[in-house]
């Protein structure tokens, strides 16, 4: 008898009440939650999960099932072995990563897929790994799977920047693949994950809500949101953000962050775009620097160092 449930570090609601508390970050609030909720969720919609051989790490039994739910139970006739359990959920909707190596436990991985740039990922990605000793006689086993990937959302103060027009990035630093038996991730750094623009729906005096996308700002925030896999524990990590003003015009910023991201943490950045495009983060965001770029006058670059 297996019993599995998928187990959240993160307190979503929480966290972002406790750092989006102001009634003009409502608006960013109640979009971010919607767009995070697949990821931070406590509900599997398919699990995989394989038990290969501890002796010869050969896959002895397999299931894969649509569950849609947060826990569930199965009950296996397995011979008597010493057995390595892996078990992966909520990859069937997740088109940006692929389980890869499924015939033995050494080499069964989530990779992202190939490109230099690579979408965000659409849901939370958990696993498990659990060694098990059948024997002659019934077992009971509890299995609790754990979120692999991360969130990341860029809250964007654009007050004072009346020209802008787009606002577009990625990620950098992030891991590309990881190994389910050994949790290890493996980075390459000329891989960058898109960021997404966050919609957001705003009530307007007349009350009428519409949908506000980046390049039609006209409201105190933007947001750019993004679900990847951790960066690395002792590494710095970057954020490259391009923002387009009228008259064709794009600032560069690097916002480089020296704390790294965990996996099953949202993170939330804050920062403001002044007049000319470039970001900086606000007050008590000291583990972020940024670095702007100005391309303005026919690839003309202004480097300005903050």
């Amino acid at each position: 008898m297996i019993d599995y449930q998928l187990q959240l570090h993160t307190e979503l609601s929480m966290q972002l009440q406790t750092e989006l508390m102001t009634e003009t970050e409502l608006p960013v609030r109640q979009a971010l939650e919607k767009w995070l909720e697949p990821i931070f969720t406590e509900t599997a919609k398919d699990v995989d999960l394989r038990f290969f051989s501890s002796e010869t790490d050969e896959l002895r039994h397999h299931i894969y099932e649509i569950i849609n739910d947060k826990r569930t139970s199965y009950t296996l006739q397995l011979p008597k072995e010493n057995y390595m359990h892996l078990g992966v959920a909520n990859i069937a909707d997740n088109d940006q990563v692929r389980l890869q190596g499924e015939k033995h436990s050494e080499s069964l991985k989530l990779s992202l897929i190939d490109g230099l740039n690579v979408p965000s990922l659409s849901t939370g990605v958990f696993t498990a790994r659990q060694h098990m000793e059948i024997g002659d006689s019934s077992a009971n086993f509890a299995v609790r799977l754990y979120m692999a990937n991360s969130a990341v959302a860029l809250v964007l103060d654009t007050t004072i920047c009346d020209s802008l027009v787009s606002i577009s990035g990625t990620v950098i630093g992030s891991a590309i693949s990881f190994s389910v038996r050994d949790s290890i991730y493996t980075y390459d750094h000329s891989r960058a994950i898109i960021l997404n623009e966050l919609p957001i729906e705003r009530k307007m005096d007349d009350g009428i809500k519409k949908m506000r996308r980046a390049e039609e700002i006209t409201d105190t925030y933007a947001c750019m949101v993004v679900s990847t896999f951790p960066t690395e524990d002792d590494k710095s990590w970057s954020m490259i953000v391009h923002v387009m003003l009228q008259g064709n015009r794009r600032t560069t910023t690097t916002l480089t962050i020296d704390e790294p991201l965990a996996a099953g943490t949202l993170r939330i950045i804050r920062v403001h775009v002044d007049a000319q495009g470039g970001i900086q983060p606000d007050d008590g965001q000291k583990e972020v620097a940024a670095s702007v770029e100005l391309d303005w006058n026919n690839g003309t670059e202004i480097e300005i160092e903050f």
